[in-house]
């Protein structure tokens, strides 16, 4: 088998490369190259989906060698970053891509990527040669996006939305480290909302102890408001935006807090803490958001409310998603997220439908 214009899945054996992968193969999409920093890796998963017949192969490629990086992007039409963590990726990989004359979709790859894009200008990052790259394709920043926008959709004159994000999952070491990392100011704020067509900041205070539809027991729910939910206030016209991070469990919010503290940099600490908080609590992600029309007072009257086992899976979801987007020329060249540039009716359409999780829109 020749492997020429694959579509490329860098980190393609990872938590949620491998479920990329599957979800490709599964929509006929293909060739599939498998690549990351563990040869051994890549061609297990590659063994396993090639004994049903799957076009997929297996290339071992390295972040940190521009040369490995290249060649892999050399043989793809489309490459699908899911290795991380996307604080140290950052645009290397799109840079290969676009290098190499592919499209570009990355399950992570928020503002930060985006900024070092653009900052040699647009035209450079796709636009004029018609290369399409597509970032934050993953549960959040992603969907977290996309369902607000589908329930705003719905609505006559809305005015007001909180949103409740997150759960109790394990955490690989690469999600550990965005997690550490990607609090600063190029992410979001804390204790910060929308505020009239402004970031109003230390607005909010932590919520302890809240019971909400995509929770299945209390949870805390700290306010950061992210630059996903700024751009989201900033296209729907919201008079308010209430934006919150959930953790469902203690260790791993403690954990957090003192690292962040003592501007620590070891990502285990993180990993073993969820992993105690999964022990205890099971694994469970949810994502609810309460919509006000016409007043921002008062009971909420619409909901959107999403619950999965899986937060791996929900990204791999989107950005396998993204991808047969791009692939089938419905999403425009340059540089977009992808809550602006994916059909919110369609993704929730699909995302309903789909056994990764559970979404209900009211």
């Amino acid at each position: 088998m020749r492997w020429e214009s694959a579509i490329g899945v860098l980190g393609g054996y990872g938590a949620v490369g491998a479920a990329v992968v599957r979800r490709l193969l599964v929509a006929g999409a293909g060739p599939i190259l498998v690549a990351g920093r563990d040869a051994t890796r890549a061609e297990a998963l590659v063994a396993r989906m090639g004994a049903a017949g799957a076009e997929v192969g297996a290339l071992r490629t390295d972040l940190d060698d521009p040369d490995s990086l290249d060649a892999f992007a050399a043989r793809c039409r489309l490459v699908v970053n899911c290795a991380g963590p996307s604080y140290r990726v950052l645009d290397t990989v799109a840079r290969a891509a676009l290098r190499a004359g592919a499209d570009y979709v990355d399950a992570a790859g928020d503002d930060p990527a985006a900024a070092r894009l653009r900052d040699v200008g647009e035209e450079h990052a796709g636009r004029e040669s018609g290369r399409v790259l597509v970032l934050s394709a993953g549960a959040l920043p992603g969907l977290s996006g996309l369902i607000p926008r589908a329930l705003v959709a719905r609505a006559g004159n809305p005015v007001r939305l909180d949103a409740h994000l997150g759960g109790v999952a394990p955490l690989t070491p690469a999600a550990a480290g965005d997690v550490l990392l990607g609090h600063g100011p190029r992410h979001g704020m804390p204790s910060a909302a929308w505020r009239g067509g402004e970031v109003r900041e230390r607005a909010l205070p932590p919520l302890r102890d809240i019971a909400l539809d995509a929770f299945p027991h209390p949870v805390g729910a700290f306010p950061f408001l992210s630059t996903e939910a700024v751009r989201l206030a900033e296209e729907t016209g919201l008079e308010e935006l209430n934006w919150y991070t959930v953790f469902g469990g203690e260790r791993l919010a403690e954990e957090l807090a003192l690292t962040w503290a003592l501007e620590g940099t070891d990502t285990a600490p993180l990993v073993a803490a969820a992993a105690e908080d999964v022990a205890r609590l099971g694994a469970w992600y949810g994502q609810e958001f309460r919509l006000w029309e016409g007043s921002v007072e008062g009971p909420h009257s619409r909901a959107a409310v999403l619950r999965a086992e899986d937060s791996y899976e929900l990204s791999a979801f989107l950005t396998a998603d993204a991808a047969l987007r791009v692939l089938e020329g419905s999403v425009r060249p340059g540089v977009s997220f992808a809550a602006d540039v994916l059909d919110p009716e369609a993704t929730v359409g699909s995302l309903a439908a789909d056994g990764c999780a559970e979404l209900v829109l009211s």
